[in-house]
């Protein structure tokens, strides 16, 4: 099977998926044996949401475009001498589809067509080292002029006055560093930084002399009274929340997870006080597009959830642990992760809030 196959094979499978004959699993099942081998060694698979090929280079799979496949060599003509009756007839579809799949690796690395000697002529091969070496010539020459302007950028630039070096900035690219430096010279030079901490400086400024012996005296009793009402607001903005359970944080488990390999996740929960009997968590997921966050769109089917695990809040912080029974093959990168509950009450499913009154929604990715 070449790569225009496997493309076609999975633009049916997409058909009948989209059509309803097909179920989600036997989608992705049909999908994964779409693998190909190259005539280097390298594996490529088709993903299974996103329709584009990846090559695993023997550690991850990263998206690439498939080699071009070129039309297998011709057979050379055999002698009628030595032809049997029966070898003028057509061979059967099936050898020939063989012999096209055993032919195509050799012609990918093939020196020279058969039958002729092959290669560029003599009168190309001179033109393009001609080219290259005038090219390399102008690079040299362009990186000559590129440094000897910088240089004399600089010394043209100490030497004269603010006017030329803003001439000398509009000539090379090396003069708007120079320029934005001079601004950051100037509050350096004045040896006053502590004057521009204090909102009252211009009478003060007038009289750098005797500053310095009442100005440290004075600036040390303005922050001491600022930082005690800082805690006051900070205390009073870190208020309990009401007793519950609430969701703190997740990770994944492991914590760089790749496409098909078994993914868990790990919750920390904070338990307010609250009293609660033996509850069942479990994580569902969902597929997020390749560019930007995940849209509340992209939440209205699960890819799939962890298996439900039953845990007995304490209080306090603790954390639960949802078992690595999740996976996924080679498609998008990009997902989001929702831990949930089921209300005992509703027998329905609950995402964690936190203290926020939120769900907690944890983006992580498979490419890498």
């Amino acid at each position: 099977m070449t790569f225009q196959e496997a493309e076609k094979t999975y633009k049916d499978l997409k058909a009948q998926h989209a059509a309803g004959k097909l179920s989600d699993a036997d989608f992705e099942a049909q999908v994964g044996k779409l693998k190909m081998q190259d005539a280097q060694g390298k594996w490529w698979q088709i993903g299974v949401q996103t329709g584009e090929w990846y090559v695993h280079d023997g550690q991850k799979w990263s998206k690439a475009k498939p080699p071009a496949e070129t039309p297998p060599a011709p057979p050379p003509p055999s002698e009628p001498s030595a032809m049997p009756e029966g070898a003028a007839s057509t061979p059967p579809p099936a050898n020939s589809k063989s012999q096209r799949a055993s032919v195509a690796p050799t012609r990918l690395f093939a020196p020279k067509p058969g039958g002729r000697e092959g290669g560029l002529p003599t009168s190309v091969l001179i033109i393009i080292v001609a080219v290259v070496a005038l090219i390399g010539i102008a690079v040299l020459v362009g990186g000559y002029f590129f440094i000897s302007g910088g240089f004399g950028g600089t010394t043209a630039k100490t030497t004269t006055t603010p006017t030329r070096s803003v001439a000398q900035a509009t000539q090379s690219a090396v003069a708007p560093t120079i320029t934005l430096a001079r601004p950051i010279e100037v509050p350096t030079a004045v040896p006053s930084p502590t004057l521009v901490l204090t909102t009252t400086a211009p009478t003060t400024v007038t009289v750098p002399a005797t500053a310095p012996t009442t100005a440290p005296t004075r600036r040390p009793v303005t922050p001491a009274t600022k930082p005690t009402v800082a805690p006051t607001k900070a205390a009073s903005a870190t208020a309990a929340p009401p007793p519950g359970l609430y969701v703190v944080k997740m990770v994944t488990d492991p914590p760089q997870p790749n496409f098909n390999e078994t993914i868990g996740f790990k919750i920390t929960m904070f338990n307010n006080g609250a009293k609660f009997d033996q509850i069942s968590t479990r994580v569902k997921i969902y597929s997020c597009t390749e560019q930007g966050s995940c849209a509340i769109d992209d939440l209205r089917k699960s890819l799939g959830e962890t298996k439900a695990t039953n845990v007995d809040p304490v209080n306090g912080t603790f954390e639960i642990t949802a078992p690595r029974t999740w996976q996924v093959g080679v498609g998008s990168c990009k997902f989001v992760a929702i831990p949930f509950y089921t209300d005992k009450d509703t027998g329905q499913l609950e995402p964690f809030k936190t203290t926020a009154g939120k769900a907690l929604y944890y983006e992580f990715s498979l490419c890498r």
